[in-house]
């Protein structure tokens, strides 16, 4: 029986570095805004919690190979999550990545892109999640295409998800927020290169 899950849900914080990349350019939403909206966005069942530790640690090796800073903050949407097959667990998502440097009280975009696709997931041999692969959606005249190979069922999901500026602001807020607050880093602001600072959504 098909035990797939659709979440459209805000995670924790994390992403990747290659292919479809974009610099620090689109701007968060103000925090006003973040504050009145997120509420809507629910959080990732606690039960994931170990794919989405695995799905972050990979991403981040990834990360690398961008333009480095000082700290980088993935942030994500994950669209489905099947556990139907044997031997792996398959997540697809939107995923983000950004390094940023800290100056003063706020955290400064240096680098970033977008990696939407299927991540696989499997037990190691100390039965920790790891990712084995990673099947991303293509860059030019193959992004629609392989996004809609790679998300099937889930392509109008991922659409509604990734086409949303907006609602991506936001999320990349409070996922930023939840890294500053875990990593104790002294800062109450972002900013992406050419726009204001914005105040974090902290608690």
């Amino acid at each position: 029986m098909k035990n797939t899950r659709s979440l459209f849900t805000l995670a924790v914080l994390i992403l990747l570095g290659v292919g479809m990349t974009t610099s620090c350019k689109n701007k968060a939403s103000d925090n006003q805004q973040a504050e009145a909206t997120t509420d809507t966005i629910p959080m990732i069942e606690q039960d994931h919690d170990e794919y989405l530790a695995a799905i972050e640690a990979y991403l981040r090796t990834i990360g690398s190979q961008y333009t480095p800073g000082e700290v980088c903050i993935p942030c994500y949407t994950v669209v489905a999550i099947n556990e139907s097959d044997t031997g792996y667990t398959r997540v697809w998502g939107d995923w983000w990545v950004f390094n940023y440097n800290i100056v003063g009280d706020t955290l400064k975009c240096v680098s970033g892109g977008n990696h939407p696709g299927l991540m696989y997931l499997k037990q190691n041999n100390t039965h920790e999640w790891v990712v084995s692969s990673f099947d991303q959606v293509e860059d030019g005249s193959r992004n629609l295409p392989s996004a809609k190979r790679i998300f099937g069922e889930y392509y109008d999901a991922f659409h509604k998800v990734n086409s949303n500026q907006e609602q991506r602001d936001i999320i990349r807020l409070k996922q930023v927020a939840y890294y500053v607050q875990e990593h104790n880093l002294p800062v109450t602001m972002l900013q992406d290169s050419g726009w204001p600072a914005v105040a974090l959504p902290l608690d």
